[in-house]
């Protein structure tokens, strides 16, 4: 279980969920990553810090201009939305291995189908030993529906996570 002093913290870092999603999480998803990373103590949500890319974050949330609007709440770690297409909200989150001393292949990604259920959920998906410094996520417009999550850095190609049933598969660099 997380100390309630990282617990608030993580849950002030996470706050509310756009229509078609947003870079926060809502209380029960919160919560449900809460109880999963209590049950892996080993791992920690990754912060912006951890991204190492302060002028893109600034950069997304003022906006590119045209169709690329600003995201005010942009996180690059943490998303949520209908990523499978589902009607349901569900969220993904990077996250650090606090055990790995080396940087590179400390990071990992956890994918979680909503609809929120209970905090014994398992993962939709999750992949272990990967380098996502300057990386970030990105779902939903300007980009054409159905709106697939989308891993990578900043101004470049990404890596697409395409639904498999009640998992993903991830495509791409």
């Amino acid at each position: 279980m997380l100390p309630p002093s990282r617990v608030g913290a993580l849950c002030v870092a996470l706050f509310v969920l756009p229509a078609w999603g947003g870079h926060s999480l809502n209380s029960d998803q919160a919560r449900l990553l809460s109880a999963w990373l209590g049950r892996h103590p080993d791992l920690r949500a990754a912060t912006d810090a951890d991204c190492d890319c302060s002028d893109d974050i600034s950069q997304v949330r003022a906006g590119y201009g045209g169709a690329w609007k600003p995201v005010p709440d942009y996180h690059p770690y943490v998303i949520s939305g209908d990523f499978n297409n589902d009607g349901q909200a569900d969220f993904a989150v990077v996250l650090i291995d606090t055990k790995q001393g080396k940087l590179t292949g400390r990071y990992a990604v956890v994918i979680f189908n909503g609809p929120v259920r209970d905090a014994d959920q398992r993962p939709a998906f999750f992949k272990a030993g990967l380098d996502l410094k300057y990386h970030g996520f990105f779902y939903g417009p300007p980009r054409k529906k159905p709106y697939r999550l989308i891993l990578g850095r900043f101004e470049a190609e990404g890596a697409t996570f395409v639904p498999e049933g009640a998992t993903y598969k991830m495509v791409g660099p």
